[in-house]
């Protein structure tokens, strides 16, 4: 009996004590495992040390993108005052320089956004020809004499009406828009005469070589390099159309009438004869609505007769300040924005006239007997504007050929589409 009760006492202390080693191998071999499940672990996550490079390059990545985010939603520094900061042409720096850092000066931590600049760090746009007023070129300086005043004596009528356009190099090649618009003065009716009162203004050397060849009175617009084609509603388009009206302002404070006309305008009539006596300005329009004193038709400022006298002056120094008010456009669209105070608080009489007579491609009566000029409007590129309006000019000979009694039995219309033309 006492033999069993030890053996059974022998068997529980093995029982013990095998249970007491398994406890404590599984504890260790719980810890064994448990470090090497946590080397695991940091071994395949993107923030270990053999991947941090990588992580790093993702976030540096990201904080590109961030950055740039940023950086187009930062408002652009205010335009410094006095001599500090000078305008840019780019429609993008209109009214304020923007920032954009050179290799340089590039911030070199990608994880912190971008600073604008100090005042003192901002950099004047290196074209140069600015916004406000044209920048002068001591190249033109001493190439091209300002001798506007003595064109303007030359070309002027009795009553000191002048006609003027404006070309660049893209317009004034051979074959292109300035050879088709002198052609018109020769093959309208009672307009040739009018080529001894057109003055071209030109806006490169190379326009104004080529204008010389062609015209006697040809005005080199100093500082101004607008050679290539100047596509609607583009910045360097922009800066051309409001480049002309500062011109005009200062024909009208020279006591000048203007006639302003677009080089892309076909002359086949005396436009002056449809003229109000009584109106300050006469313009063209793309959309007419019958009433010629309306200010709610659409003005076209391609073509635009401006008396000078003290509040066309005003009026020109308004609506060139406007451009601030109605960024980023054109001159016409602005002044189609101030007509109705220009009509009500300057009191200003504005003759809008009927495209029945001065039509365009967006609007016209296709009617010969009654075309005194047309516009190549509506219509965008050198090479459209050219196919149109030589086909416009050739049928216009053509008519001229048909006798009056022909011409009574009906409206003498051209072809009908061309590229723009419908």
């Amino acid at each position: 009996m006492m033999k069993k009760e030890s053996t059974s006492s022998n068997n529980l202390q093995q029982v013990i004590s095998f249970l007491l080693g398994a406890s404590v191998a599984s504890v260790l071999l719980f810890f064994i495992l448990s470090a090497n499940r946590g080397d695991s672990y940091i071994a395949n996550s993107s923030w270990s040390s053999t991947s941090t490079k990588s992580a790093q390059e993702i976030l540096s990545s990201s904080s590109d993108i961030i950055q740039a985010t940023d950086h187009a939603k930062t408002p652009l520094p205010k335009k410094p005052k006095g001599d500090e900061t000078k305008f840019s042409t780019k429609e993008s720096e209109r009214n304020e320089t923007s920032y954009s850092p050179s290799k340089e000066s590039e911030v070199t931590d990608r994880s912190s956004p971008l600073k604008e600049p100090e005042k003192n760090e901002t950099k004047s746009s290196p074209k140069e020809f600015e916004r406000n007023e044209t920048k002068l070129s001591t190249t033109n300086e001493t190439k091209y004499s300002d001798n506007l005043e003595d064109l303007l004596r030359k070309a002027a009528t009795k009553e000191k009406n002048i006609i003027m356009t404006s070309v660049n190099e893209a317009w004034a090649a051979p074959d292109s828009l300035l050879g088709l618009f002198l052609e018109s003065f020769h093959s309208g009716e009672d307009t040739e005469h009018f080529l001894n009162n057109l003055i071209i203004i030109t806006l490169d050397p190379k326009a104004f070589e080529r204008c010389k060849a062609m015209h006697p009175f040809c005005y080199m617009l100093k500082g101004a390099n607008f050679a290539g084609e100047k596509v609607y509603m583009t910045s360097d388009y922009f800066d051309l159309v409001w480049t002309k009206v500062k011109l005009q302002q200062r024909i009208l404070q020279l006591g000048y009438n203007f006639l302003f006309t677009d080089v892309d305008i076909m002359w086949f009539r005396n436009p002056f004869e449809r003229f109000a006596s009584d109106a300050d300005i006469s313009t063209s329009c793309d959309f007419f609505f019958g009433d010629e004193n309306s200010p709610w038709n659409f003005p076209n400022t391609g073509f635009l007769y401006v008396k000078s006298n003290p509040k066309n002056i005003e009026l020109f120094k308004y609506w060139h300040e406007s451009r601030d008010k109605f960024p980023p456009n054109h001159e016409q669209w602005v002044f189609n924005q101030i007509k109705f105070d220009v009509v009500n608080r300057m009191q200003l009489k504005i003759q809008f006239l009927s495209t029945t007579y001065n039509m365009g491609f967006c609007n016209s009566t296709k009617d010969f007997d009654k075309l005194y000029t047309m516009h190549a409007n509506c219509c965008v590129g050198i090479g459209a504007k050219m196919h149109d309006l030589r086909m416009l000019l050739d049928d216009w000979n053509k008519y001229k050929t048909i006798t009056k009694e022909e011409r009574k039995k009906g409206p003498v219309s051209w072809r009908v589409p061309g590229i723009c033309m419908h």
